[in-house]
């Protein structure tokens, strides 16, 4: 399995280390760089993740949710959230 970050995971990601960063930088690095390597355990076990009502499959870690698809060999993450409702693009 392959790990794809969509831009809208990288765009979300950045404003969560941008909410941590606020108080403490290397924080902020060190939670998202421990996000990814949560994500990482994907390529292995990739329906690691609960299912989703839209079908996809969702990891959770420290209160954030990362919604992902599965598509052939590839592990797709889509997006990040913690307590906010996130939408897939067919939702808006």
């Amino acid at each position: 399995m392959k790990i794809v970050y969509s831009s809208r995971f990288e765009c979300e990601a950045l404003v969560v280390y941008e909410f941590i960063a606020k108080d403490k930088r290397k924080v902020a690095k060190k939670f998202l760089d421990k996000i990814k390597l949560h994500i990482e355990t994907l390529v292995d076990n990739p329906y690691k993740g609960r299912s989703s009502p839209d079908g996809n499959r969702e990891l959770v870690y420290k209160g954030y949710t990362i919604p992902y698809m599965i598509d052939d060999d590839v592990v797709i993450i889509l997006g990040i959230f913690n307590q906010n409702a996130w939408k897939s693009k067919e939702d808006k």
